[in-house]
C-alpha cells in the first residue's frame, strides 16, 4: 500500500468533499479505505500506528470551507461537529461508539472514534430482513440502556434512526454519531446551532415536536427509538412518504399502522410498547427511562407465536377460517378413514417413488449445514439444507455451495439453473444481496464453461459466453441505484466461498461502484 503525507494529498484543486483520502495520513492515523459519507462527514478506516488498531476517523466535508480554502470560525456546521466529539467523547457505555479524539491538521477536522466491524441496522435490514422476536428484543434493550446513558449524561441525541445504530459481527447494538445532540445539562451554556424555523435531524424518524421545533428531552429520542423498531420489526418505516414534507406532516396528523398487522408473530404487547413510544403527545410516552426497560424486560417472558408471520400470510387467511380443533380434528379423522375404505374398495394403491432418506434432517439448520460441509463434495447432502430449511441463511449458502459443486463438474446447466434461482429470489427487497451472488455464480460458470469451449477450439461459442459473463459482471450492483456503496457489496462478498472473492476480486473494476 503506498503511503502518502496529508499535504501531498491536498496539493491539487479538486474539491475535499468529492475526493478518496485512502492511502494518505492525517496525524498517526493512515486511512485505509473510505467506508461511507454523510451530511457532514467522510468515513474511513483508518490504522492508528502508534497503538496498531483499527479505527475509524470522520473527516468534516469542506462545505462550509471559505473561499481561500480554510474554515469559517462561524460555521455551524464545524460547530455541531466539535459538539459531536465533546459529547461523545463523555459517553463510556458498551452500547455506545466509543470517541478517541479529535484533530485539526492541514484544513482537515476530524473525529477518531472506535471501528465497529459489521453493518448499520439499516444494512443489516437489507442483507437479512427483519429480525426475529428474540434478536429484535435484545436490540431494543441495548439501545434504550445507551439512550438512557446519554440522557443522564445531558444529551438527547436527536438523530436516532437505523443509520445511527451499528450491528457488530457478534451481534452487539452500538449507538453512534451524536453530531446533532443537543446538550440539556447546563442551560446557560447551551448553545443554539439551529437557525429560527429549521430543525435537524431525518424526516423519516423525528418526532412531532422536533418538527415543530420545540424543546426536546429524552421523550423526543424515545419517539426516534420506537419508529427505529417499527422499522426494524416491519422491514420499512411507519411513514415512507414521497418527501421530506409529506413525511413530516404524517409523523404530525397521522396514526401509524398497527405493527402486529404486518407481523402477526410479534407478541401485542410488544407492539403496545413501541406504539406508545411512537404516541405524538410525549405525556403519552414513557415518561422515564427506567419506566421503558421495565416494559422491554418483562417481554423476554411474553411467549411469542413463531408460526405466524405477517396477518396477509396464506397461514394467517387460512388460520382465520379454520373451526376449532375440537371439531376440526375428528372431522379430518373421519373423512380419512372413509377416503381410505372407499379407495381400497375400488383399486389398488398407485405405488409411489420411495422417498430417498439418504439424508436424514438434522435439528437445526446449522446442524445440517455441518453435515453438508464435513460432505463438501455430495450434491445430495446441500439439497438437504435446500429442503429441509429453504427459508435460512444456511440455506441461501448451501445454494451457492452447490452451484459451485455443479461448475467443478462441468454440469454447466444444472450450475445456471441454481444461481438463476439464487438470483431471482434477489428480487426480494430484504434479499437482495442473492441477485448479487447469484449474478457472480452465472458468472463464473459462465467463464468456466467458456474455458471449456476454448479448450477446444471452439472460438464462436466462447466469444458469445464472454460477452454473456461480461455483461453480467457489468450489472452487479449491491442493490441497485438506491445504494451504491461498495462497502455493502465487500460486506456481501467477505461471507461467500472463496472461488466466487477469487474470481470476482480481479474484476471489480467492472463494476460501476468501483469507477
Amino acid at each position: 500500500m503506498n503511503e502518502q503525507p496529508a499535504d501531498s494529498s491536498h496539493s491539487d484543486t479538486t474539491p475535499l468533499k468529492t475526493r478518496d483520502l485512502s492511502n494518505s495520513r492525517v496525524g498517526e492515523f493512515l486511512l485505509l479505505r473510505r467506508l461511507g459519507t454523510g451530511g457532514m462527514a467522510d468515513v474511513y478506516l483508518a490504522e492508528q500506528t502508534s497503538l496498531g488498531r483499527s479505527v475509524a476517523i470522520k473527516i468534516l466535508k469542506d462545505d462550509v470551507l471559505n473561499g481561500s480554502g480554510s474554515l469559517s470560525s462561524s460555521s455551524t456546521t464545524r460547530k455541531r461537529f466539535e459538539q459531536e466529539a465533546r459529547t461523545a467523547a463523555a459517553l463510556n457505555h458498551p452500547h455506545i461508539v466509543q470517541v478517541y479524539t479529535t484533530g485539526h491538521q492541514d484544513g482537515l477536522n476530524y473525529i477518531v472514534q472506535e471501528y465497529v466491524a459489521g453493518w448499520n441496522l439499516s444494512q443489516w435490514i437489507r442483507k437479512h430482513g427483519s429480525p426475529d422476536y428474540g434478536k429484535g428484543l435484545k436490540w431494543m434493550q441495548e439501545i434504550a440502556s445507551a439512550i438512557r446513558a446519554a440522557s443522564e449524561a445531558g444529551v438527547v441525541h436527536r438523530d436516532i434512526k437505523p443509520e445511527n445504530i451499528m450491528i457488530t459481527t457478534n451481534g452487539i447494538c452500538k449507538v453512534t454519531d451524536f453530531g446533532l445532540a443537543q446538550l440539556n445539562a447546563v442551560p446557560e451554556k447551551k448553545v443554539n446551532l439551529t437557525q429560527a424555523g429549521t430543525t435537524m435531524g431525518t424526516p423519516l424518524y423525528m418526532s412531532p415536536e422536533q418538527i415543530k421545533g420545540d424543546s426536546l428531552d429524552h421523550r423526543s429520542d424515545q419517539y426516534s427509538f420506537g419508529v427505529t423498531c417499527f422499522h426494524m420489526f416491519a422491514g420499512r418505516p411507519p411513514f415512507p412518504g414521497k418527501n421530506a414534507v409529506s413525511v413530516a406532516v404524517q409523523h404530525l396528523k397521522e396514526e401509524p399502522p398497527r405493527l402486529e398487522t404486518l407481523r402477526a408473530d410479534l407478541p401485542r404487547k410488544l407492539c403496545n410498547a413501541i406504539h406508545r413510544m411512537m404516541a405524538k403527545d410525549p405525556a403519552q410516552r414513557f415518561q422515564s427511562h427506567a419506566e421503558l426497560e421495565a416494559v422491554l424486560k418483562a417481554l423476554e417472558n411474553v411467549p411469542v407465536n413463531t408460526r405466524l408471520g405477517s396477518a396477509y400470510s396464506v397461514w394467517s387467511t387460512i388460520h382465520a377460517w379454520l373451526p376449532p380443533a375440537g371439531i376440526l380434528i375428528p372431522g379430518l379423522v373421519a373423512a380419512m378413514l372413509a377416503t381410505y375404505v372407499a379407495a381400497s374398495q375400488v383399486m389398488q394403491p398407485a405405488r409411489l417413488p420411495e422417498v430417498d432418506n439418504s439424508v436424514p434432517k438434522e435439528s437445526t439448520a446449522v446442524r445440517q449445514f455441518a453435515v453438508a460441509l464435513l460432505n463438501p463434495r455430495d450434491t445430495t447432502k446441500w439439497k438437504a439444507v435446500l429442503e429441509y430449511f429453504p427459508e435460512t441463511e444456511e440455506a441461501e449458502f448451501a445454494a451457492v455451495r452447490l452451484g459451485l459443486l455443479y461448475v467443478s463438474r462441468g454440469a454447466f446447466s444444472e450450475a445456471m439453473e441454481t444461481f438463476d434461482a439464487l438470483q431471482k429470489q434477489g428480487l426480494v427487497p430484504e434479499k437482495r444481496h442473492l441477485r448479487v451472488l447469484g449474478l457472480t455464480g452465472k458468472a463464473y460458470a459462465l467463464s468456466k464453461e467458456m474455458a471449456r469451449k476454448e479448450a477446444a477450439d471452439n472460438k464462436a461459442d466462447a466469444d458469445k459466453l464472454r460477452e454473456q459473463r461480461d455483461e453480467l459482471l457489468d450489472s452487479i450492483q449491491p442493490y441497485g441505484s438506491d445504494y451504491p456503496t461498495d462497502f455493502d457489496l465487500e460486506l456481501i462478498f467477505s461471507q461467500s466461498p472463496e472461488e466466487l472473492r477469487e474470481f470476482y476480486g480481479p474484476l471489480r473494476a467492472r463494476s460501476p461502484l468501483f469507477r
